[in-house]
Formats: C-alpha cells, structure tokens, sequence
C-alpha cells in the first residue's frame, strides 16, 4: 500500500540548480524524481509511473507549463497537478486554471515550508482520488454481483412458480376427496404451503363390495409431493383392472416409489380395504401416528400404532406385508391424523400432543361433525401461531360407508 514516504513525485525544470535545490530540502521527506524538460517529464510518465504529484515549472524552453500539464494528465490523468512559475501575470494564472487540472498554482521561487505543506495537501489528494477510485470500483463490483444475484433470484422465483402451477396442475388431475367420495368418509387438509404433502386417495371396485382407502404425508411439498401422489394414484388406478389385497396395494406402491423415486423420498400412509361381503376392514400402517378405532361417542376401542416403515424405505425383498383385521362390529369409525395434528405448537412452544386429540375426539358431537371438533380444538389451541406442517385428519363411519357402498 502507497504511503506519503513512498509516493512518487516528479519534479519538472529545465533548470538543474532548482532540481537539486528539490532533491536538497525536500528528498528526505518525499520520494522524489526529477526531469530537466518537458520531453524526459513526458517520458518518466510514461515508463516509470503512477506519480502521486508532478511540481511543473511554467517556463521551459520547449513547451510551457499549461501544454506540459495537459499532456501529463492524458498520460497519467491521477496525478496531482502543481504549477511554479517566476512570471506572476493574471493571465498566466487564468489560464493555469482554466486549461489544465492543476491542484495549486504556486510563484517561483516558494518558501520551502509552503512547497512542502501544498505537496502534503497534493498527496492527501492523490489519495482521495485513488480511495474514491476504489470504492467506486467496489460499488461497481458489488452492484454486478447484485445484479446476478437479483437475476438469479428472478429465475429461482420463476421457476418455483412454474413447479408450483406443475404441481397444482398434477394434484388437479388426480381424483382427490370431494369427488366420488361415498358418504360416511370425512377428511380435512391445510397444507401449510400452496401444494402440501398429506392426501386421500379412494377406490370403488366394480361391484361396490369392496372400498379401498389411502391416507399419506409425502416428505416435501410442491412439486415434488405432486409427483410421488401422482405415481401412487396410477397404483389406484390399476384397481380398475386388478382387485388386490391391501397387503398387495401396499407392496405395489413401495414397488413403484423404490423403482421410480430417487432415494429419500417416503411416504407415511395408512391403507384400508372395507370389505362388504365380509363385514370387515383390513389395515396397513406405515410410519403415521397412532391411529384410533372409535366408538359413536368418540371414546377410544384401540389404539393402531403403525407396525411398518413408510412407503419407499424398503427395498421389495425386506418389504413388511404386516396387516391387522377388524370386523366392522369391532368399533364405529377409524380415525387417521398426520403428524402435523399433534406437533402444532401454541404461544409457549407446546405441542397440541395426542392426548388434547383425544379429549378432542370424546368432546365432539358424533356423525361428521367430529372432525370440525377436532378443527375447532386445534385452532383455538394455535392462538394464532403460523401451522408448523401440513395438517390433516380422516374419519370413515363404517355403517355410513357400507350403507352408501349398498347404495351405490
């Protein structure tokens, strides 16, 4: 870094005597550099610079001090001018100032003391201009980079834009509930974001004997849960053509999710298959929560805790087929919830917990409006607290879906 000891000035005369008198009383202070002329000025400016301050004498024989300094600051156009000249006219001066860039413009002979303080000032200058160069430059710099980054940042905003109207455009080409839901079957979901990861898919067979039923939370959102609902509903589709056991259903979507998927995308579910000719209903679990068989009064029969990894974890070969079974006889409704239920925090950063679910459940009004219950006790616990994660919950009557099944 240049400092006022190693800054270099050039000191022009084309008298020799004045050039050392320079070199004399002030080389100990400066760093000092000499020409004797115009022509050798010119050229030390060309070759041995950046010179902080040139000190002009206005007289030379060649040319005169106003051209000399107009030439130095085309060469060197940060260097900080001074002019001395023995022929104090008011003209000389005008012009002095008018037509060139010098800094001070000083009557020679000058009291070495008023040299030296105007050389001082001349290189704080110089080092003005240079700082003002610099940060300039870093300004320059900096809004480049802001500008690429604002540039990026439009792309990344467009094309989360398109991936969200992708996956709006995917989920709307899935059957999701409210349509052809028998009655019997309540469900809720707030995603937390525009696309979420929980949904419902359901199937019908032919003969409306049997009534498939899937819960899920798909790891991630937008785009990319729209995708893996998208695979899992060509699965359900297949039912059209292949009526299967739930145990098959769930071996064939962790198929397809292993084989299409890349790694780290899961699927938590729970599958049910309601069986009118049987009078019962088949249950796979999968890293949800504790699901609940309930009573008319919303009283617990048993707690379901899942007894298989979510969906795309396992390879097919280590693929657990676990399954329970129930008479329809056996309880009222099954009750099915995401995580996001129960890890809802209020103002002091507790969760709503499973056991505020479950007075929830006793509280609420049998029939459909137990799953508004459940809504209204989770919300009134949030206080307003921004929704930690997709929330989601599903009820299915047995007697209303067997019964709407009949009437179909």
């Amino acid at each position: 870094m240049m400092t006022k000891q190693t800054d270099k000035i050039l000191f022009i005369d084309d008298e020799e005597n004045m050039l050392h008198m320079f070199h004399r009383a002030l080389g100990r202070q400066f760093s000092i550099t000499t020409a004797n002329g115009s022509e050798q000025a010119l050229s030390l400016l060309q070759e041995n610079g950046p010179f902080a301050v040139i000190v002009a004498d206005y007289n030379m024989p060649d040319i005169n001090g106003v051209e000399l300094l107009n030439r130095a600051f085309t060469l060197s156009p940060n260097t900080v001018q001074i002019m001395l000249t023995g022929n104090i006219q008011l003209d000389v001066a005008i012009n002095a100032i008018n037509e060139t860039n010098v800094f001070r413009y000083l009557p020679k002979p000058c009291p070495m003391d008023v040299l030296r303080k105007v050389i001082d000032d001349a290189l704080d200058q110089f080092h003005l201009i240079r700082d003002k160069q610099r940060l300039t430059s870093e300004i320059e710099q900096k809004n480049l980079q802001l500008a690429a980054m604002n540039d990026e940042l439009t792309r990344q905003k467009y094309m989360l834009e398109y991936e969200l109207e992708m996956a709006k455009s995917v989920y709307g080409n899935i059957v999701l509930f409210e349509e052809n839901e028998p009655d019997g079957l309540d469900y809720y979901s707030a995603p937390k974001e525009t696309v979420g990861g929980d949904f419902l898919l359901s199937h019908i067979s032919k003969g409306h004997e049997f009534f498939y039923l899937m819960v899920g939370d798909i790891t991630g959102h937008g785009l990319q849960s729209a995708l893996v609902v998208s695979l899992i509903s060509n699965v359900f589709d297949d039912l059209n053509n292949n009526l299967i056991s739930i145990e098959e259903l769930a071996q064939n979507i962790n198929g397809k999710m292993c084989n299409k998927l890349p790694t780290g995308l899961f699927c938590s579910a729970v599958l049910a298959k309601l069986d009118k000719n049987t009078d019962s209903i088949t249950l796979w679990q999968g890293g949800m929560p504790n699901a609940f068989l309930l009573d008319a009064a919303g009283n617990i029969v048993e707690t379901l805790t899942s007894n298989n990894l979510p969906l795309g974890v396992l390879a097919e070969q280590d693929f657990s087929r676990s399954t329970r079974c129930y008479p329809l006889s056996h309880a009222n409704s099954l009750f099915v919830y995401s995580d996001g239920v129960t890890e809802q925090m209020n103002q002091d950063q507790v969760m709503f917990g499973e056991d505020r679910l479950q007075t929830a459940l006793r509280s609420g009004p049998s029939g459909p409006k137990r799953v508004d219950a459940v809504i209204s006790a989770l919300q009134a616990y949030q206080q307003g607290e921004p929704q930690a994660d997709d929330i989601s919950m599903m009820e299915m009557n047995f007697a209303r879906v067997a019964q709407a099944l009949a009437q179909i």
